[in-house]
């Protein structure tokens, strides 16, 4: 299906629309790639309309990733035991150098087409293992013949290879030019600069950087408040270069004066609960901080190396580490705790309606509201772990994972249909990944898969 209308009828809807909330055996209308209504009993209005039979399934906006380097794709299962020195070693360091255009190419559709499985119908992906123009434009290839909608933030590490992180420190690729003016094929696509940030890079760069994304009018994506790289948003603060089109990824070790100036400034946050914890990047995520100052804030899965590729499990892992987190001192003096903050729909909206807010695309998706964009996932909600006696959101957000994942709808295109990806491009895919697997393996002098 592509574009047409469609009624999807008799599922229990969860709009995180306010005006319309939680509709058990409700109907969503699509036309003409939006929602056009929400509401029941809409078959009796809409004769003719193809209908997508959803009882006994959970209705929801597509889910939106804030941060993930989708050029990893192929790379799953390649960092176990590691923190993040050993990922920036293994991946950055030791694979990256390795990949022409076409492992790129592979390697993002593989990636878009895991977060399409997954429910997940925009991304914001985190590009930053682009050497040559080529590598960019098979990377922004992928994305559209994937069928997702997103940004791509274009990064480094440019013709200077991985020299673009640390000193000596030229500035970010040029060739961003170009594809502000060319190269975004579809409308599902929006650019963005994944900028290296003082983390990695210079103050005098960083100003650069920044100055290049502003005089493009894009917005800005950096990594902020990892262990060992402090003070990092109060030096932006004294730089002058925050801001609301400021997206700061992480931020686990901000001090609480550098969460506030994010709150002041109308800053956003992406929140990568696994990667955070696995990789010892803080010792909680930010959640709690941020939701306490009101700072826009999403989930994300970030990277697929040594990690899942699905935000449920981001949505579990970042409820369970919150608690943990605002029960502590209560826990540590043996005291027994009466109540518990956030719940399992607050996680949910960390992956919907506050994920699009982040990138300040919630008044396009993010919530089943007429007039947004037609972008649906559709879970079953039958099989023994997620069939309970209970609020579905919380079974959904306890216990689903992407193989419940039954239907997936971009822009009214279905992608994703009993379970099963669909589309010209789902069967090559895997070849193709399969191949570039093989290639980086043998560059790399690793014995074969």
């Amino acid at each position: 299906m592509s574009d047409q209308d469609l009624l999807i009828s008799g599922g229990h809807v969860a709009s995180f629309d306010p005006a319309i909330g939680d509709l058990p055996g409700g109907d969503v209308l699509l036309r003409d790639g939006r929602i056009a209504a929400v509401g029941r009993d809409l078959a009796a209005s809409t004769p003719g309309v193809p209908v997508l039979d959803a009882r006994g399934r959970l209705v929801l906006p597509g889910l939106v990733d804030t941060h993930r380097h989708v050029w990893q794709g192929a790379l799953g299962g390649s960092t176990g035991k590691v923190s993040l020195s050993g990922y920036s070693g293994a991946v950055i360091g030791g694979l990256a150098p390795f990949y022409e255009p076409e492992d790129v190419y592979a390697g993002t559709l593989w990636g878009a087409l895991q977060a399409l499985n997954a429910g997940i119908t925009t991304i914001a992906d985190w590009a930053h293992n682009l050497p040559t123009p080529e590598h960019a434009t098979a990377n922004i290839q992928a994305l559209h013949d994937s069928g997702i909608r997103g940004l791509f933030l274009y990064g480094g590490p440019g013709p200077d290879g991985l020299a673009f992180f640390g000193r000596p420190a030229p500035p970010h690729p040029e060739d961003v030019r170009r594809v502000h003016a060319e190269l975004l094929p579809t409308g599902r696509l929006r650019l963005g600069l994944a900028l290296r940030g003082l983390a990695f890079t210079t103050p005098e760069a960083t100003q650069g950087d920044f100055a290049l994304a502003r005089e493009l009018g894009v917005p800005i994506s950096v990594h902020v408040g990892m262990a060992g790289f402090p003070g990092s948003v109060e030096t932006l603060d004294r730089l002058g270069l925050l801001g609301p089109d400021v997206n700061h990824a992480h931020a686990n070790q901000l001090s609480d004066h550098e969460f506030d100036l994010i709150a002041a400034t109308g800053g956003s946050i992406s929140l990568s609960p696994s990667v955070d914890m696995l990789m010892a990047l803080g010792t909680y995520p930010a959640t709690g901080q941020a939701l306490a100052r009101g700072i826009p804030a999403g989930l994300s899965v970030d990277t697929t190396t040594g990690a899942g590729s699905d935000l449920f499990t981001e949505m579990r892992l970042g409820l369970a580490a919150e608690r943990s987190r605002a029960n502590a001192a209560a826990v540590t003096r043996d005291e027994a705790v009466a109540t518990v903050d956030l719940d399992q729909r607050d996680m949910l909206r960390l992956a919907t309606l506050d994920a699009a807010r982040v990138w300040h695309l919630d008044e396009e998706i993010g919530s089943l509201s007429p007039g947004k964009q037609a972008d649906v996932t559709i879970v079953d909600l039958r099989p023994p772990h997620l069939d309970g006696f209970g609020d579905p959101v919380t079974t959904l957000v306890m216990g689903a994972g992407a193989a419940d994942v039954e239907t997936v709808i971009v822009g009214g295109e279905v992608v994703k249909a009993r379970g099963a990806l669909v589309g010209p491009y789902a069967a090559r895919a895997r070849e193709l990944m399969h191949e570039s697997r093989a290639r980086l393996r043998g560059r790399a002098g690793l014995p074969a898969a």
